[in-house]
């Protein structure tokens, strides 16, 4: 049993190992389209407006806002008084529908349906840049009830803020101190130790790393890098590619755990400096421990999987 610190953030987990129960294999869904579904073809009169559809009237993947959001574009203010802080919910909440088909598992997506997927992002960040009070644009996927999915088929949420997230917020100033320091950021230098070590490694590609991170807050918790420094989404084709064929292979060991999965983003939105500091990646989330009175009362994890033990799970999936 270990105590260890997360490479950048004040974060500890306590790693307690013990026997996990054997994965198994999830039983399959065959409907491919549900009456029911609102995010299913021929129910799009159900949800807002399209804002984007690829192809138009036969559409794989279609964009919305989200009927519930969690920030709307209104009158924007922001107010300090004392120790009290708000700022006006302003941003768009939009909901990315990955695929037509109802129960297509994302680790079943195929490199031409990411490709489109990771495309439409990128539209959407776009969108959003001309907008002087948008200051990040989050970018996630909870697929899972465990995972906070509020509908079974399979989207995506892409939200832009006012604020800087506090979680990407302590990295940048992290990754800037670092790098104030030592003149080199501070992910090619994890990656280049995890590289050197190989234990934590679960693939080492021509173009992108994927690590079980050193002190994860969930087993079989995985995060993918561009070898290349970039801090954004701006990646070559090769890169991408592999950087979404790692994805799903990570999302076919999910699958076959049978687990619930939330994964992020974290990039510097395009208009943030300071890239030479940050590195784009992905964190891939299982949601297998639940969060109980430690882990809310200390912000201390237990996470029951080394992740040396998870990364030789994992690269079962990459042979």
């Amino acid at each position: 049993m270990e105590i260890r610190k997360d490479y950048l953030l004040d974060r500890w987990v306590i790693l307690s190992p013990k026997r996990v129960n054997r994965p198994h294999v999830i039983k399959e869904e065959t409907s491919i389209k549900d009456k029911d579904c609102f995010f299913c073809p021929g129910n799009e009169s159900k949800t807002p407006k399209s804002i984007i559809e690829k192809p138009l009237n036969n559409w794989r993947i279609r964009v919305f806002e989200n009927k519930f959001p969690a920030v709307v574009k209104q009158d924007y203010y922001s107010k300090t008084e004392k120790l009290i802080q708000k700022i006006s919910a302003y941003g768009k909440h939009y909901i990315i529908v990955d695929t037509e088909q109802h129960n297509l598992h994302p680790a079943d997506y195929g490199i031409n349906r990411w490709r489109l997927w990771f495309e439409t992002i990128a539209d959407l960040i776009y969108m959003e840049l001309s907008d002087e009070n948008i200051n990040y644009v989050s970018i996630f996927k909870n697929h899972g009830v465990e995972a906070g999915a509020s509908q079974p088929h399979p989207h995506t949420q892409v939200i832009s803020l006012p604020i800087v997230p506090s979680l990407i917020k302590q990295e940048i100033e992290k990754a800037e101190k670092f790098y104030d320091f030592g003149g080199k950021c501070i992910f090619c230098e994890i990656l280049n130790l995890e590289k050197s070590l190989a234990k934590r490694v679960v693939f080492d590609g021509k173009k992108v790393l994927v690590l079980c991170p050193y002190a994860p807050t969930q087993p079989f918790e995985a995060w993918i890098f561009p070898k290349h420094h970039v801090a954004s989404i701006q990646l070559g084709n090769k890169t991408r590619d592999e950087l979404l064929i790692s994805l799903e292979k990570v999302l076919k060991a999910y699958k076959r755990l049978n687990v619930s999965f939330n994964f992020m983003f974290h990039m510097l939105y395009p208009k943030m400096s300071g890239g030479e500091k940050y590195h784009f990646h992905i964190e891939l989330i299982p949601r297998i421990e639940r969060d109980a009175g430690l882990e809310y009362g200390s912000g201390i994890n237990i996470t029951t999987v080394t992740p040396e033990d998870s990364a030789k799970f994992l690269r079962k999936f990459f042979k």
